[in-house]
């Protein structure tokens, strides 16, 4: 029911939206087939609708998208089928049925879809949504709505959670914000953030309740001095209830943007308690994806406009336990104001075995046009 609700809301807002955007994103990829080694061709397009609506305080915004795998070898592979397994911790489905033909797949999802009031203290929203927590570019281990992924090829594409959530804003430098998620199983995980700012930094509060995980959390982002470095740490206690466990993580990062245009960001991930055996034989965790091999982990990123049209950007991650490593280069040409054109790849290497060793390559072409 409350599907048929929303994408009732959808088709609504899309005869009626002031602003729409239309995208398509397609991805060519090279990348190993189930660990065999071998390399498979496959592509990947996403074509997008996005649906934004405001009068006065009012709000509303829609996403959309339609998605074609092409790839017999890859559809049919182990590693697709367990992936397409995953989806949104929400009371419904956000993906259609697949349809299959000869050489792919093909699906729609419901990305976003929430609505809402904002004005200068209050933000009221509820729908299909992101709930972002945490301060962190790289990693985010006080996120347990909208964790992303940074070996994932869109680290930032995340599904929505289903909330209601409100913030107050006693004035320009402070939040009080409360959120209640409707998850699969009908249950719900609540949160709280409280952030202000005391002098010198920022400072949040952050605690998460649901029935498999509890955490209390921080947050704190500031300048060091007056240098332009911005030094920035969150983290948590969890009560893994799933796994009868307790355990804290949390990270230290700072980024730096040079006048020629060079940003470094850095990130140190710290977790007391390693979760090998876990991830291996799949055991369910109410923090699935805080759940770790290594005590350490060193995130970088480097990004460069080398002119107006040409970006480049270079990120990596070295597991502290063995050390093995992930690097992600990608160079990202404008053809025009509408297209862009990136050359990627996600590099693994490491002794056999180790966390990132087995992996393999994956290089990609992504093409980007916005209507």
């Amino acid at each position: 029911m409350i599907r048929g609700i929303l994408v009732a809301a959808l088709l609504y807002l899309s005869a009626y939206a002031a602003e729409t955007t239309v995208e398509n994103s397609n991805f060519t990829l090279s990348s190993p087939l189930d660990g065999t080694g071998k390399q498979e061709l496959y592509n990947i397009n996403r074509f997008r609708i996005t649906e934004h609506l405001r009068e006065e305080n009012w709000f509303a915004t829609a996403i959309g998208d339609i998605k074609n795998i092409l790839g017999y070898d890859t559809i049919n592979s182990s590693s697709y089928k367990t992936a397409s397994m995953i989806r949104s911790d929400t009371p419904f489905h956000t993906h259609s049925g697949t349809y299959d033909y000869n050489e792919g797949q093909l699906y729609a999802q419901l990305y976003r879809l929430y609505g809402g009031y904002a004005d200068e203290k209050h933000r009221l929203s509820l729908g299909l949504q992101k709930v972002s927590m945490g301060v962190g570019r790289i990693w985010n281990p006080t996120d347990l709505f909208n964790p992303k992924n940074p070996l994932a090829l869109e680290p930032d594409e995340v599904y929505g959670v289903f909330a209601l959530a409100y913030t107050y804003s006693p004035s320009a430098l402070s939040q009080i914000t409360a959120v209640a998620a409707q998850r699969a199983d009908e249950s719900f995980k609540y949160a709280g953030r409280a952030k202000g700012y005391f002098d010198i930094a920022d400072i949040a509060l952050d605690v998460v309740t649901a029935d498999d995980v509890t955490m209390a959390g921080y947050e704190v982002e500031g300048e060091l001095f007056n240098t332009g470095i911005e030094l920035r740490s969150e983290g948590g206690w969890f009560e893994d209830k799933l796994l009868n466990n307790q355990f804290f993580q949390g990270l230290i990062g700072a980024d730096y943007a040079f006048e020629n245009s060079l940003m470094v960001i850095g990130e140190w991930l710290y977790t007391s308690r390693t979760f090998e055996q876990e991830i291996v034989l799949g055991i369910p965790s109410g923090a699935a994806n805080n759940l770790v091999r290594s005590h350490n982990y060193f995130g970088m990123s480097l990004g460069y406009e080398f002119d107006a049209l040409l970006y480049g950007s270079l990120s990596g991650i070295i597991s502290g336990k063995d050390g093995s490593f992930y690097i992600g280069p990608v160079l990202r040409y404008s053809l025009r104001d509408d297209m862009t054109m990136s050359l990627g790849a996600m590099l693994y290497a490491g002794e056999s075995r180790s966390e990132f060793g087995d992996y393999g390559q994956t290089y990609y072409l992504n093409i980007k046009v916005t209507f």
